[in-house]
Parts: C-alpha cells; structure tokens; sequence
C-alpha cells in the first residue's frame, strides 16, 4: 500500500508543478494588468496613435505581439518597450533590419524620450509620453481641456493626439455641414500642444485664418466650422 501512495505522490507532483508553471506563463503574456496610458507609438504617416497600456510592449510580426506590424522589413519579434521607473527604454529583440532611432541604429537598447523618431524596417512612428521625457522633478506638467463657448461643454486633453471633425470616429464629434470628417488634429510634443489642419477653410484661431499649423495659447479660441471652442488650461 505505502509502495502505490509513493508512486502516486511521484506521478501527481511533477503534474502540479507543470499546470502552476503553465498558469502562471498564461498569466503574464494573456492576463496582464492594463496600466494607465500615458504613452503612444503615432503612426507618422496615418496619425493614428496607438497607446501603450503595458509596463512592457512588444512589437513585431508575429500575431503574438502586443502592437503587430505587417511588414516583410519586420521581424517576427522586432522590438520590446518597456517603461521604467523613471522613464522609457527601447530594446532591440534580435531583429534583422534594427531600430532606428532619430536617425541612428541603436546597438541593443536605448532610452526614449518624448518625440523621438522611431523606424522599425518600413514602419515609422513617433513616440509620445509627455509625462516622462527628460522634464525637470518636481516640474508641472499643465493639463488642457476643451470648452465650448456655447454651452460649456468640457473634453478634457488627457492624451497626446486627438482629431476633431464631422467623422464619427473622430475623439471630438462635431455634427456640422461646414465641418470636415476630419477637420482638425491636435498632437502634444515637445511640451506643447499643436493644431493641424485638415480642411479645405481651414480653422480661425482667435479670429485669424490658419491652413497648416498653430501652436496653441492658453486662451486661445477655435473657430472650427462656426463652432467655436476655447483651449484653455484646466482649473
């Protein structure tokens, strides 16, 4: 009888042990806690921002990857970012093509700073966190929201890309005739927040006419299609 219990016992152990150890790999690369988003990739050519919710984020061609880019120049595990304590840092994952950033091949990892250039074979991307960066401790990062002068309604900028038209898509819906489905893009770099237009009018930014670019003021106000917004810093 102990014969059959300590054969049994010698059967069941190394069982346990590999279904906790497979649980716990499931766990990480399935089950992984969402944190805030406070960073994005911003795709250089579409503007699409795509956000990055993991302390760790992997990126390759691999359907596996956290962000997937379909690219024959893309390896099928490319590139790891990852955020730090204090900041963020790119790791280069055996890729065959690299990573370049701002214009050089890094070796094996570098830090990332908010704006900085990013290419991955064909891929190109700038990455935006502006609550990182290389700010000053203890500086004050200024929070911005948009307010309608009409009915004083409130959209908060508490990311770093947001696009403003008559799209339903769009972060800011507008549901006017004279505004474009996508009228407007507003992006944070550098410290500051920038508009972008896209429509054939243009937009008045404190009554004057804008057809490209415009770094915005506190204050300032936006004449999109007749609908007039005030950028203001949040109170």
């Amino acid at each position: 009888m102990t014969g059959m219990f300590e054969e049994y016992v010698r059967f069941v152990f190394p069982v346990l042990g590999f279904v906790i150890i497979a649980g716990c790999v499931l766990s990480l690369f399935f089950k992984r806690p969402k944190t805030k988003t406070v960073a994005f990739l911003v795709n250089s050519k579409s503007g699409e921002a795509v956000p990055l919710h993991y302390w760790e984020t992997s990126i390759g061609r691999s359907p596996s990857c956290d962000i997937v880019l379909n690219y024959p120049t893309v390896s099928r595990f490319h590139s790891v970012v990852s955020r730090r304590k204090n900041t963020w840092v790119i790791f280069d994952t055996g890729s065959k093509t690299g990573i370049i950033l701002n214009g050089q091949k890094i070796k094996k990892k570098e830090k990332l700073s908010d704006g900085d250039k990013l290419t991955f074979g064909e891929a190109s991307y700038i990455f935006s966190a502006p609550d990182f960066g290389d700010r000053v401790k203890g500086e004050k990062i200024l929070e911005y929201e948009l307010i309608s002068t009409t009915n004083g309604k409130k959209f908060r900028l508490d990311g770093t890309f947001f696009t403003i038209g008559r799209g339903k898509d769009c972060d800011v819906y507008l549901n006017l005739p004279t505004v474009s489905r996508k009228h407007v893009e507003l992006t944070f770099t550098d410290g500051k927040w920038k508009m972008t237009n896209f429509s054939s009018n243009g937009v008045y930014v404190n009554s004057r006419q804008y057809m490209k670019e415009k770094i915005l003021k506190n204050g300032d106000i936006l004449d999109i299609g007749g609908a007039k917004i005030k950028f203001a810093e949040r109170e």
